[in-house]
Order: C-alpha cells, then sequence, then structure tokens
C-alpha cells in the first residue's frame, strides 16, 4: 500500500545515518533530521500561519455572515465563498502543510520500524527508540504539544471545539508508537509553535508598519 513512500524511506534512512556519523546517537540524529525537514517546509509554514492569522482577522465579519444565512445553507455557502474571495482568503490553505506532512511521517514511521539500529538505541531516559516510551513522558509532551501549536493556528470555534478530541485521539494512538517516532513528532510541534510565533510578530510587525505609513498625511 505504501510502496510508493520506499524512495522516501530510504533517503530518511540515509540522512539519518549522516547524522548519526557525527552525533553518534540516533536520538539525536531524529531531532537533527527533523530540523531539517522543518527547514524544508519553513516557506509553507509561513504561508500557513499567514493564512491563519488573516481568517482570525475577518473572523467577526464570518460569524456575523453566518448568523445571517444560518437558516439556508445553500445561500451560507454561497455567500461564504464570495467572501473568502473578496478577502484573498482560502480556508483549506491551513492544510497543505499538514497533507504533506503526513507522507514523510508516514515513511519516518516505517524507516524507524525496519531499522534494526534503533534496537537497544538509548537516548535519555530511553533504551530502546524502537519500542514505546514506558514512562509515557513522551506522550505527555506530544499531547500539550501537539494542542498549543494547533491552538495558535485555530480560527474557526468550530474547529476549536475538535481540537481536544482530536488530541486525546492522537496521544491514544501515540501509546503504541516507538519512541524514535514521538521525537519526531514531538520536536516538529515545537519548532512548529517556535516558527509560528515569529511568522505573527513579524506579520503584526509588517502591518504596523503599513497602516503607520497610511495615516502619514500626503502633502497638497
Amino acid at each position: 500500500m505504501f510502496a510508493f513512500l520506499k524512495p522516501f524511506e530510504d533517503l530518511l534512512l540515509q540522512i539519518l545515518n549522516f547524522f548519526y556519523q557525527y552525533v553518534q546517537n540516533y536520538g539525536t540524529a531524529i531531532i537533527l533530521l527533523t530540523v531539517l525537514v522543518r527547514v524544508i517546509m519553513l516557506p509553507l509554514t509561513i504561508k500557513q500561519t499567514k493564512s491563519m492569522r488573516a481568517l482570525q482577522k475577518i473572523q467577526p465579519k464570518l460569524k456575523k455572515l453566518q448568523e445571517k444565512h444560518k437558516g439556508d445553507k445553500e445561500r451560507l455557502q454561497k455567500e461564504m465563498m464570495k467572501f473568502y474571495a473578496e478577502h484573498k482568503v482560502n480556508p483549506l490553505s491551513g492544510c497543505l502543510p499538514l497533507l504533506l506532512q503526513m507522507p514523510i511521517f508516514i515513511a519516518l514511521f516505517r524507516m524507524l520500524i525496519a531499522n534494526e539500529n534503533l534496537k537497544r538505541a538509548g537516548f535519555l531516559w530511553l533504551k530502546n527508540l524502537d519500542k514505546p516510551d514506558p514512562y509515557l513522558i513522551l506522550v505527555g509532551l506530544m499531547v500539550i504539544t501537539t494542542y498549543l501549536s494547533q491552538k495558535m493556528i485555530t480560527a474557526d470555534p468550530q474547529q476549536e471545539k475538535m481540537m481536544l478530541p482530536m488530541t486525546l485521539l492522537m496521544a491514544f494512538i501515540a501509546l503504541r508508537l516507538p519512541s524514535g517516532v514521538l521525537i519526531y513528532w514531538v520536536t516538529t510541534n515545537i519548532l512548529t509553535m517556535i516558527q509560528q510565533y515569529f511568522t505573527v510578530r513579524l506579520t503584526e510587525s509588517s502591518e504596523e508598519g503599513q497602516q503607520q505609513t497610511a495615516e502619514i498625511p500626503t502633502k497638497p
């Protein structure tokens, strides 16, 4: 089913082994591999954050529109599409980085499962990176960082209501995942939050600069 990911798996394995040659620890090598993946995906992350910020800004107007046409779903859909077009916002653009990450996550999972070198490879409190975390520390970190990273970019109140159940579902899945995969997951979440924070700060600074420029009176 996932045979098409084999080249991806081989590439990730080569990169992982490259980092391992220098750090001599597979846990650290996985973190470095994660950093590399996030750097490559940085343009998409910035675009996602800006898109979600744009959605947050228009949310009050969108809520009024939903209230106005709540009795007519067909009319509401048409008006919402028109509304998004007028404000040049794509409500689905925030999903793109996540969709692109899924093949990487699946390929990494398969690569780590098949990697014999991870057996008895320790990292901090972990003795085997190919086994679940016996103390559930990584699971807890995954739940917290997943919830916070999603909360930072969620603009729709309906999506916010789904965040906690979805996070708990992922926690249930994470209970059986190898520790190496969770190291990747937690590191990805932390880097995502850092990227989102600085992207928002830079966007806010840019918007303030544009607003100040617009307020400067022109000479007659």
